[in-house]
């Protein structure tokens, strides 16, 4: 896939956004997942999906297409404000988005993607994920998200999701065997996200602008 010219903050943005997921490197570190000192391959293990309460269908609300071996788990991503509760069930669906494009090694952007990641960002943050998983790329495991703030930007009425990513139980796999790359779990397996968000006209919340940052210390737990 060809694009445009990109302003600068939008290359920093798809260059900060080399696959994020379990698939492969990214950020300022240039390891990731599937290069630890120590790797095993194995065969798929079948995980149960387990959508939580934030991730209850409405009207209009999107439709998934992830494998049965992926498990995705939100934690907070609720509010009592209209407003952050709904940005951050839009949150929700632009990260499954994310994964949706990883697990399916897809050659070209899923409606999904292009409905809450837009702009030329967007498009790039496409661009850099398809690049790493055409052919056989994919990924497994549990994504779990979790202490999301929701914080407004200025006085443009837009807003700006944080939140953090464990993938210490995800993992890379290679879509044509089935052959999954384990790995060692590790800092670096924890991310925070800073989406940023502005309601379009049908009133839903799309990501216009990306940042993430690996190994995040503010988000290790236990």
């Amino acid at each position: 896939m060809t694009r445009s010219s990109l302003p600068i903050a939008v290359a920093l943005a798809a260059a900060a956004g080399l696959l994020l997921t379990a698939c492969g490197g990214g950020g300022s570190d240039s390891s990731d997942k599937i290069q630890p000192s120590q790797t095993a391959t194995t065969s798929a293990a079948p995980v149960t999906t387990t959508p939580s309460p934030t991730q209850a269908a409405g009207p209009g609300a999107p439709k998934f297409d992830l494998p049965s071996d992926i498990k995705v788990d939100f934690k907070g991503f609720d509010d009592s404000d209209p407003t952050k509760k709904a940005a951050l069930q839009d949150a929700t669906y632009a990260a499954q988005s994310v994964l949706e494009l990883e697990a399916k090694a897809h050659s070209k952007v899923t409606p999904n993607f292009s409905r809450f990641w837009t702009g030329g960002t967007g498009a790039a943050f496409a661009d850099s994920l398809m690049s790493q998983i055409t052919g056989k790329g994919g990924i497994t495991g549990t994504y779990h998200y979790y202490n999301p703030v929701v914080k407004t930007l200025t006085d443009s009425g837009n807003l700006s999701v944080v939140y953090c990513e464990d993938q210490r139980k995800a993992y890379s796999k290679d879509s044509a065997t089935g052959k999954v790359k384990t790995t060692t779990p590790s800092p670096s397996d924890f991310r925070q996200w800073n989406l940023q968000m502005t309601k379009s006209a049908s009133g839903e919340w799309h990501v216009f602008d990306h940042k993430w940052l690996k190994g995040a210390k503010q988000c290790q737990v236990a």
